[in-house]
């Protein structure tokens, strides 16, 4: 359920749900409100409607959930086959009826399938984002708070993958799309995280100073907006061409600075990613790639650590040299061929 503000009649209006006779909740809209008071109170008004009853599934939860969010469609379909594929345990029991008990067994029997580490825990992601649903809405105890996340395995660890300015120059001849073309530039050339860049507005961006601000993250859609990894906020300047493409941006319509009207989707973001690497002729990679991309070109240009660690927003110098030790390590041994290589001594 939401309250916003009609942009273009300056009125208010509000979402809410109807709980139609098969269970199932359905998407309702009240506009011209002339305020925020009134929208809120009319949807308050409404927010009975779609209160479950003892028997409301799991299944229907995750449906009502995937309403709440207003979630693309590419994005839903994808969370709901892996439900009904990982999840069949819990489905079709009531959220009032789920134990701990069946949480953990549920978790076991995932632990068995023969899929990534990672997607194990995404779906455990997507399961306690149910059960929270279901406590903050309907105020059902939430048992999911027991799942804990599985381990990463040695196999679980990609390597990393570095591309130079020439190779990144290649892979952005073949992006065709304004957004995502400065989107995939901003991350090779700020080092940002992509849930960083995500989550900017144009208000986030100083056209004086040529800079942005950076103290939030995104990992899906707008209802995943958090503090950034570190919780650190900074200010990242920008080169001139990658300025020149955020000020085109900030023309166009919309409150986020990559995506207007909405956030661009990190299935979209993923699909162009890898049809660029393909058409140019690059290994594969991932799109964090860019950002320890970033991170190389910085210090092959002699940029000292800790303005390298200030810039991507790392806690401190020590981890930056912890995380990146390998690209460090070459200078190393650059000091020693030399110090070899004198004579006289």
């Amino acid at each position: 359920m939401s309250v916003s503000k009609n942009k273009t009649t300056g009125k208010w209006e509000c979402r809410y749900y109807v709980r139609a006779s098969d269970g199932s909740l359905k998407s309702a809209h009240k506009r011209g409100f002339s305020t925020k008071q009134e929208a809120q109170a009319y949807e308050l008004a409404h927010r009975h409607d779609s209160e479950p009853s003892d028997g409301d599934s799991f299944g229907t939860m995750f449906e009502s959930l995937a309403l709440h969010n207003r979630a693309s469609e590419v994005t839903t379909a994808q969370r709901r086959a892996r439900m009904h594929k990982y999840c069949k345990d819990l489905l079709g029991k009531s959220m009032r009826s789920l134990t701990k008990q069946d949480f953990l067994l549920w978790r076991e029997s995932l632990s068995e399938w023969d899929i990534a580490t990672q997607t194990k825990n995404d779906i455990i992601g997507y399961v306690k984002q149910v059960g929270r649903y279901a406590w903050e809405t309907y105020d059902i105890p939430d048992q999911s708070k027991v799942l804990k996340p599985f381990p990463k395995e040695l196999d679980d660890f990609h390597e990393m993958v570095l591309i130079t300015p020439a190779q990144f120059a290649e892979f952005l001849s073949h992006e065709t799309n304004p957004i995502l073309s400065a989107f995939y530039q901003f991350l090779f050339m700020t080092g940002c995280r992509k849930g960083e860049a995500k989550a900017l507005l144009k208000t986030d961006y100083d056209p004086i100073r040529k800079r942005v601000h950076i103290y939030k993250s995104m990992r899906r859609g707008e209802d995943s907006l958090r503090t950034t990894k570190t919780r650190n906020e900074r200010w990242v300047a920008l080169d001139d061409a990658t300025n020149e493409k955020i000020t085109a941006l900030c023309k166009r319509n919309g409150e986020w600075l990559f995506g207007d009207e909405a956030p661009l989707d990190n299935n979209t973001i993923t699909w162009h990613f890898k049809k660029n690497l393909q058409a140019a002729g690059l290994p594969d990679m991932r799109i964090h790639d860019l950002r320890h991309s970033h991170v190389s070109m910085l210090w092959d240009a002699g940029v000292p650590v800790p303005s390298i660690s200030k810039r991507i927003g790392h806690s401190s110098p020590k981890v930056t040299m912890e995380r990146y030790s390998h690209i460090f390590d070459k200078e190393e041994e650059k000091t020693l061929n030399f110090l070899n290589n004198l004579h006289g001594i």
